[in-house]
């Protein structure tokens, strides 16, 4: 079984990217050449990116958060994260960042904002 994986699909007109397992520095550039290809693939209103299967998360997996953050920003998209636990938001709690995502408990609850 792979140490990370991520995929997306669409839920109600809604980009959803899953990632699942240790998003760290060694699979940084895969969770980076996903989110590419859906910021390529057009504008969508919203991108929720799923955690909820994260295992961990490091500094070069919260850099990557900040990318999409940063990259959804500029083309005018909502971003939300959807599943924060353990780890990440440890991380985003001490570095004050929580504040700066828009976060919710899941993504059906994410998707369901959007109406």
């Amino acid at each position: 079984m792979p140490l990370f994986t991520v995929s997306s699909d669409v839920y109600d007109s809604v980009l959803v990217v899953h990632a699942d397992g240790e998003l760290d520095y060694g699979h940084a550039p895969v969770f980076r050449s996903e989110m590419t290809r859906v910021w390529e693939a057009g504008t969508p209103a919203l991108v929720v990116i799923d955690v909820a299967g994260l295992t961990f998360c490091d500094s070069a997996g919260v850099a990557e958060l900040i990318w999409s953050l940063q990259r959804s920003r500029a083309l005018n998209t909502r971003l939300v994260l959807a599943g924060v636990h353990g780890t990440l938001e440890r991380i985003l709690a001490i570095t004050g960042l929580r504040s700066a995502f828009e976060v919710s408990p899941t993504v059906e609850e994410a998707v369901q904002g959007t109406s």
